[in-house]
């Protein structure tokens, strides 16, 4: 236990060792203990608030505002009944349905293009930017 760590409980916790948190309170009252000068200006400091807040009156909630607080509350949700399908956005099965379009599109005018071609190096090129390596290299590295 500090000095400083001892203020800061005083600070926080009142004047009172017995309402410091358990695992520092022995340590605590062994400090006040041994310097009770040094920590006397903190202790009466925090005697004065400790007072001063023993006198002000207890502050209850009315009944209604307390159940103005409890209808507020966010309510559990009910048991699931039946079988429950996720929900979807208007749009998701419409994206599903672009990217299949696209696809074909690409399929029909791209293929023929392709295979118009008769020059290999220029199929291999595309398949090399597409694929990030050419398939013809990789296929005489395995003796194929």
């Amino acid at each position: 236990m500090t000095e400083d760590r001892l203020l800061e409980l005083i600070e926080a916790w009142g004047a009172d060792p017995n309402g410091f948190p358990e695992a520092e309170r022995a340590a605590a009252k062994a400090l006040l203990a041994a310097h009770p000068l040094r920590f006397a200006a903190a202790l009466e400091a925090a005697r004065a608030l400790d007072a001063a807040l023993e006198r002000l009156p207890e502050i209850l909630p009315s009944k209604a505002l307390e159940d103005a607080l409890i209808a507020s509350a966010p309510q559990p949700r009910g048991a699931p009944r039946g079988l429950r399908l996720p929900k979807f956005t208007p749009w998701a099965p419409a994206s599903g349905f672009a990217a299949l379009a696209a696809g074909l599109f690409m399929g029909i005018m791209v293929a023929p293009a392709a295979s118009a071609t008769s020059d290999t190096d220029e199929m291999a090129t595309v398949l090399e930017h597409a694929l990030g390596f050419d398939p013809a290299a990789y296929t005489e590295e395995l003796g194929e």
